[in-house]
């Protein structure tokens, strides 16, 4: 583990870059989705880290997220399970594969009865 740890850090600069970019990359795909669905969600990037957490205005977070799993295969989290994010589901930005499952929720949002 040690080996490993210093090799991570001789290439720091470039575990970093190649996940800002990731990030990046993610937030721009996110900022369009998020333009095409304002009635279902207000949209807020995050300032900082692979974290965001858009607020849900088409009913509670826990059970969107549930029918959202079941119907469509897609795991958010709700934000209850984040102290008081009662109304908010959580995003996580900082993987390459984020962009594989919108699809599939902005199919179970043209579903869903706002």
């Amino acid at each position: 583990s040690e080996f490993l740890a210093e090799l991570a850090l001789r290439h720091r600069r470039k575990l970093i870059d190649r996940n800002v970019g990731i990030i990046a990359d993610n937030l721009d795909v996110l900022d369009a989705f998020f333009d095409r669905h304002a009635g279902a969600f207000v949209w807020e990037r995050p300032k900082a880290g692979p974290v965001a957490f858009p607020r849900l205005l088409i009913g509670d977070s826990e059970s969107f997220c549930h029918r959202l799993a079941e119907e469509a295969g897609v795991l958010l989290l709700p934000g209850t399970v984040f102290d008081d994010q009662r109304n908010h589901v959580r995003f996580r930005v900082g993987r390459k594969d984020m962009v594989r499952g919108l699809p599939r929720l902005e199919a179970f949002l043209d579903g869903f009865p706002l």
